[in-house]
């Protein structure tokens, strides 16, 4: 058996002075024993240290609270030194050692338990601050900002004028269905890219890219879209959006304290698509509005489901391998920057809120106009 070493030199540092004072140590169960010539044993209580890198040599031993003036330190380059600490006082340093651990991981803990409370703070309060601000907004702040946002989209300047009277008359055709009068200018735009693909501002731009109007083969399809855009426009969910990310930069600001940074973004909000993305919730609002529109406008619903089930098909063919359409992944398939849920889910309830409507005689939408031969790409 290897007999336990006790005696060891080291360098006592008392923190008085940067000089430090070569010390005899030993090694008992309770205790360390300082001895310096010439001067009084030191007893120095496992209690009472604080380890620091314990791991290789030197090793640095504090000895002392956070109320002492001075913090005495002890050096010990003896690689050996550490080992028969444990073997003479086992007890005492493992229960130092462990109360040590137990900080760190309790602090790590409490940062990590912040960084929760302030993200779900966030996250609470600002939907709340914009639903509370969005229905004080005047109009012509929406027009405004919806403007700005158009203005930064390269939108068709000299559509096909068959396209457009179709797209636009459409949509006045629904306007006349809305109870009520509405304040916004519905003016459908058209965005010369492939993408299937719709957007409605705040303040009532509609626009309209052209890869959907490639997958429409009906006027009734494209109402069924347009309604549910005009909706998102009624309901101010576009507007609601923009204050939702405005708000949380604003809390943001409350615990960064970056002002520039906020106020940096709010000048760039208007360039930020992203700023419009809309929640399931009020996706799922347009889609049952935009439904009672198309059934009050005495337009044929089918239409309107049949371009859903399009886009579900499209985006189901382009998952991954291996992944398929499911609740969990609605919101993943889509290409829209709203974040529309084209879904299994969302033709389904569309389905079941045309069910009681099946007998009804449907007035067809534009019968003098083929739109297959009219429409991009023909």
């Amino acid at each position: 058996m290897t007999a336990r070493r006790l005696q060891f030199p080291g360098a006592l540092f008392d923190g008085k002075s940067a000089g430090k004072h070569p010390v005899d140590i030993e090694l008992t169960p309770r205790e360390i024993i300082l001895k310096k010539p010439g001067h009084k044993p030191i007893h120095w209580s496992y209690s009472n240290l604080r380890w620091g890198a314990i791991t290789t040599s030197p090793f640095h031993i504090e000895h002392g609270d956070d109320n002492d003036e001075f913090m005495e330190t002890l050096v010990v380059e003896d690689p050996g030194f550490y080992a028969s600490v444990l073997k003479i006082a086992p007890d005492s340093f493992s229960a130092t050692k462990t109360q040590t651990d137990f900080n760190w991981k309790l602090y790590a803990a409490g940062i990590g338990l912040l960084i929760f409370a302030v993200y779900s703070f966030i996250k609470t309060v600002s939907p709340f601050l914009a639903d509370k601000m969005v229905d004080k907004i005047p109009v012509t702040w929406e027009v405004s900002m919806g403007q700005s946002i158009l203005k930064m989209l390269p939108v068709e300047q000299k559509p096909d004028p068959k396209v457009l009277k179709v797209l636009q008359n459409t949509v006045d055709l629904l306007e006349q269905s809305v109870e009520g009068n509405q304040p916004y200018n519905l003016q459908v735009y058209i965005l010369p890219v492939k993408q299937v693909n719709a957007l409605a501002l705040p303040g009532g731009p509609i626009v309209v890219f052209e890869g959907l109007l490639n997958q429409a083969e009906s006027p009734e399809e494209l109402a069924g879209v347009l309604a549910h855009e005009i909706q998102h426009v009624l309901l101010r969910h576009s507007t609601r959006g923009v204050l939702r990310n405005l708000a949380q930069s604003m809390v943001l600001t409350l615990f960064i304290g970056d002002v520039n940074a906020v106020m940096e973004g709010v000048v760039n909000l208007a360039g930020e698509l992203e700023t419009l993305g809309l929640s399931r919730e009020m996706e799922a609002q347009a889609d049952r509005k935009g439904m009672e529109l198309i059934l009050s406008a005495n337009i044929d619903p089918n239409g309107m489901i049949r371009i859903f089930e399009k886009l579900t098909k499209e985006e189901s063919e382009n998952l991954p391998k291996g992944k398929s359409i499911s609740k969990e992944n609605d919101m993943e398939l889509s290409s829209y920057f709203s974040t529309h849920p084209s879904g299994q889910n969302r033709v389904a309830q569309l389905t079941k809120q045309m069910q009681p409507h099946e007998d009804r005689t449907w007035t067809p939408l534009f019968p003098n106009v083929d739109w297959n031969a009219i429409k991009p790409g023909n």
